[in-house]
């Protein structure tokens, strides 16, 4: 869970609402994530999968969000930052890619959204 313990933190941090063609873009069949070797690949305000996509994970939305409130630039810097400091500590790329703390941010978002979904209605 993120610092202060309450799911608030991310509607008060980000504006959540967000639409298809406005403020994000789907590119499937794009080279970049399979060169990868991953799914997909969210930067700025486009989601690149390495297929066809039918269902896009919440955690891939929080990071469409995280570039709009915070630039490409920011974000990029941030992730280098960090994933340079945590490899630096642990020398396990997976470990300090997934201590990132907007991938940290993400997978909460994603925890929330699941919690969310799976509440009786």
């Amino acid at each position: 869970m993120m610092d202060d313990q309450h799911p608030a933190y991310l509607e008060n941090r980000y504006n959540l609402e967000i639409m298809p063609g406005r403020d994000y873009f789907i590119r499937e069949n794009h080279w970049l994530p399979r060169k990868l070797g991953i799914r997909l690949i969210a930067f700025g305000k486009t989601l690149y999968c390495a297929g066809d996509l039918p269902v896009i994970p919440d955690h891939e939305f929080l990071h469409i969000v995280q570039f709009r409130r915070f630039g490409v630039p920011r974000v990029i810097a941030h992730y280098l930052f960090h994933l340079t400091r945590n490899y630096l500590t642990s020398f396990d790329f997976a470990q300090a890619y997934r201590n990132i703390p907007f991938e940290r941010e993400a997978r909460y978002y994603d925890q929330l959204q699941q919690e969310k979904n799976s509440q009786p209605r």
